[in-house]
């Protein structure tokens, strides 16, 4: 990793320009292996190179989206409109464990902490940072696991038997794969009333802002799902009535349309004025680049748009690093759509970049992709995790969050679909402080002319233009008067 890093803090003119030999060995497109550049074939010279570029960022904009006013009238998200900002996923998880001192410390690193885990962490988490967005944690098609306010199956069998969720063979209780928590009907209006009721009075006298949802999903995912044996039905009238909800099947039209119900049921009830003194915040956790995006707000997935358009915060867990694959250019766009829409509609956007393919820290460069990648669709109201699964519950804070990126110029061009690239996979996006460039190709390599001669790297390093940007490498640079 050492020799990457190297390579990336200390970009020199004379490596640009030396791409013959290089970039042909570095592209794994196939073919004859030359390198693109911007949509042209790579010239054999250094002069001719050089000659050719095009000259990114004095392009038109295409398809511009308005910025909208951070939501600060229902406080349920900070404004991010300026720099980068952090997420911390979980207080506590994986045998990590932030204790209350920490909480109180860094508090002000962060936007966001989905799934404090407990009233004295949310105390924590808000002393130097009183707009942080605190959130408990819940699945939520079960009992609230997760937030120490669940109940054990027994307690479920005496006092609420008929909103327990068994399998078609009305036998088996559907439970979660990898929960303990009591799956519950999450078609009937009772088990969203106690949810709320439950979550939300425990979140109000307690300090949290609202409530995160996992697991919101138009496809069940209850019971044994992927054999045709998940969640299906309740027994009532003390189990001697059984009612059948779900197909059991993973995608059944019964269980997305009882989700969108219950997104827009539990949103109602934790910004009802009659129950709670201030606005809840209901923030799902939902595969959003699973489902196409709506386009400058128009299209894309109806159940997805519902569920997005239904609640208050969106998490996006698979993110840009997609587990650690790194996303497709179709995925980038997609994903980038999800985001901006979110926050065209005044919600937050949480973007979990989960390298969960390695027990480790990310690298830098993928770091520089997971912060290239947010920058491309953050305005308002987004901020960023990069990390791994193991690594939930630990922060997971850098130093290149506090760059000063300044203010989004314009929304992100470039791509295929712009008439001036001829189909290249190279992303761009110009800040007041600085550029962010990303290229999503998973096989070519690409010689992009900056906007300016030379740039600060997020790293403290100095690039300066043509920039060559290998597959799946993102870059953050910096400047002064970055929109001109």
């Amino acid at each position: 990793m050492g020799n990457v890093v190297n390579f990336r803090l200390s970009f020199k003119w004379s490596a640009a320009l030396l791409v013959g030999a290089a970039l042909v060995s570095s592209c794994g497109c196939g073919g004859s292996g030359a390198a693109s550049v911007l949509g042209l074939a790579l010239p054999q010279s250094a002069a001719q190179m050089h000659a050719s570029q095009i000259a990114i960022g004095q392009l038109p904009i295409n398809h511009p989206l308005p910025l909208q006013p951070p939501p600060h009238g229902q406080h349920l998200f900070p404004d991010t409109t300026v720099g980068i900002h952090a997420l911390q996923v979980f207080d506590q998880d994986h045998d990590n464990v932030i204790s209350f001192s920490q909480g109180t410390a860094d508090g002000s690193r962060y936007a966001s902490v989905w799934g404090v885990r407990n009233r004295n962490m949310a105390l924590a988490w808000h002393t130097n940072n009183s707009s942080l967005n605190a959130l408990i944690y819940t699945p939520f098609d079960t009992d609230a696991t997760g937030s120490g306010l669940n109940m054990p199956t027994s307690w479920w069998l005496a006092n609420h038997p008929d909103w327990i969720l068994y399998e078609c063979d009305q036998s088996t209780i559907a439970y979660v794969g990898g929960l303990s928590g009591v799956p519950l009907d999450i078609s009937n209006p009772a088990v969203i009333a106690y949810q709320s009721s439950l979550l939300g009075g425990f979140a109000e006298a307690n300090g949290f802002n609202g409530i995160a949802a996992d697991i919101v999903s138009l496809e069940n995912n209850t019971g044994k799902v992927d054999s045709g044996h998940g969640g299906c039905g309740v027994w009532q009238a003390n189990h001697t009535v059984w009612v059948q909800k779900f197909s059991g099947a993973k995608s059944d039209p019964a269980w997305a349309a009882a989700a969108i119900t219950w997104v827009t049921t539990m949103h109602a009830a934790l910004h009802n004025p009659q129950t709670y003194s201030r606005p809840l915040a209901l923030a799902v956790n939902t595969a959003v680049n699973s489902y196409s995006a709506p386009v400058n707000g128009i299209g894309g997935d109806p159940g997805e748009r519902a569920i997005v358009a239904g609640a208050d915060i969106v998490l996006d867990e698979a993110g840009f690093a997609d587990w650690g694959q790194y996303v497709s250019q179709q995925d980038f766009v997609n994903a980038v759509g999800w985001m901006e829409y979110s926050q065209s509609l005044g919600e937050g956007m949480l973007v979990t970049d989960d390298w969960n393919r390695q027990q480790i820290a990310p690298t830098i460069p993928q770091l520089d992709y997971s912060l290239a990648t947010y920058l491309m669709g953050k305005e308002q109201a987004a901020a960023l995790y990069v990390g791994s699964n193991s690594m939930y519950g630990k922060e997971n804070f850098y130093p290149q969050y506090g760059a000063a990126i300044g203010t989004p110029c314009a929304p992100m061009y470039g791509g295929p679909s712009d008439p001036h690239y001829s189909g290249e996979d190279v992303y761009f996006r110009k800040y007041s402080g600085g550029f962010a460039v990303v290229n999503v190709s998973a096989k070519k390599t690409y010689v992009v002319s900056l906007p300016k001669s030379a740039y600060s790297n997020i790293e403290g390093g100095y690039v300066r233009s043509p920039l060559t940007i290998v597959p799946n490498t993102g870059y953050v640079l910096l400047t002064s008067n970055g929109c001109r």
